[in-house]
């Protein structure tokens, strides 16, 4: 099995992981761990090579410049030899056995299974980082995702940090490099539509080192919520209801904010909203993992808002991007209609040659 791990500024996680990975009771001679670094400034690429220097089995790629986690990932994929391929998050790190039971699983499975992952378990390192855990594993935090469910065993959509078969990877065409972003989702929404399926086995434990500050979690969810465009934008059938909520949320926010000081009606609405909201977040933070006071619950709830602004922001903002890129091709379009001979002819250089 062949390991891929993309990084950029990782010093404070990437030894974790990787040590992680190279302690795996799994057989040496059947692992290697391919650590591929997207441009990184501090020491991760120095951590990274003295592990590399004392375990011949991890092999570093660096000195691409700066990578996206597609471009990373399939970088890693060209010098992968092994069936199975592992995707691996370098901000958090695997239990010993995650490696033997992904390849247990698909050992057992049918070649149309064409991943296997687990539901990553959620970790703070502050207490702000505690509250982004606890958001996260949360339904009213995530939706339908199946990072917040409870089944141990099911086939889904997608799944986070997989192993994968290669040769499943390779006929749908590997990691789309335009996807900077959600990249695993638009690769298993390909696979499944090429008659693949997902599985989800809570067997194989992750661990994921949340944000530690409300600003970061806020845009980590904003860059998700492009992301999401970016897939829908290629796969329009993958949109799901949840996703498209906090979108809403964020819409119905600034009318009724806009609204306010010009209607009595508008304030109702806003309070309305704001309560209901509130509500729904107080109740989901005193159930949630972790949330055990009034203080720990109040972070989670700010957490809960964050995630779902940044989420409906970059929505927002993604799809208003995608408006400017069709009006854009289609003024150029228009341009090389009217004027053919024009805009075929090359450009000159300043001396007219």
């Amino acid at each position: 099995m062949d390991v891929l791990i993309s990084g950029l500024n990782e010093e404070a996680y990437l030894a974790r992981c990787l040590d992680a990975l190279l302690a795996q009771d799994y057989p040496r001679d059947l692992l290697r761990v391919i650590y591929i670094d997207g441009g990184s400034t501090d020491r991760t690429i120095e951590i990274a090579r003295s592990r590399a220097a004392k375990d011949s089995r991890l092999t570093v790629i660096a000195g691409h410049g700066m990578l996206n986690l597609p471009e990373a990932l399939n970088l890693g994929l060209e010098v992968a030899t092994g069936d199975l391929v592992a995707k691996i998050d370098g901000h958090g790190y695997p239990e010993p056995d995650f490696v033997r039971r992904a390849a247990t699983i698909l050992a057992g499975e049918a070649d149309d299974v064409a991943a296997v992952g687990g539901r990553p378990e959620q970790e703070g390192e502050t207490a702000w980082g505690d509250a982004v855990a606890a958001a996260r594993a949360s339904r009213f935090g995530t939706g339908g995702s199946v990072y917040a469910g409870t089944s141990a065993r099911e086939y889904v959509d997608t799944v986070q940090c997989g192993v994968y078969r290669r040769a499943a990877v390779e006929a749908v065409g590997t990691f789309d490099a335009t996807m900077a972003y959600g990249e695993d989702d638009e690769l298993n929404w390909r696979l499944r539509e090429s008659g693949y399926r997902i599985l989800l086995d809570t067997s194989l434990r992750f661990h994921y080192v949340a944000r530690a500050t409300l600003p970061g979690v806020y845009r980590q969810y904003r860059n998700y919520g492009r992301a999401k465009v970016r897939v829908a934008a290629a796969h329009p059938r993958y949109v799901r209801p949840w996703h498209l909520a906090p979108a809403a949320f964020v819409v119905a926010v600034g009318a009724t904010m806009t609204a306010m000081p010009f209607s009595r009606r508008g304030r109702r609405v806003a309070h309305a909203l704001a309560g209901s909201y509130a509500t729904a977040a107080v109740v989901a933070a005193a159930t949630s993992r972790g949330a055990k006071d009034t203080p720990s619950r109040a972070r989670v709830c700010a957490c809960f808002a964050a995630m779902h602004l940044g989420y409906g922001t970059g929505m927002l903002a993604g799809l208003a991007a995608a408006g400017r890129r069709r009006i854009h091709a289609a003024a150029a379009e228009d341009t090389h209609k009217t004027h053919p001979r024009e805009s075929a002819q090359p450009p000159t250089t300043s001396d007219g040659q």
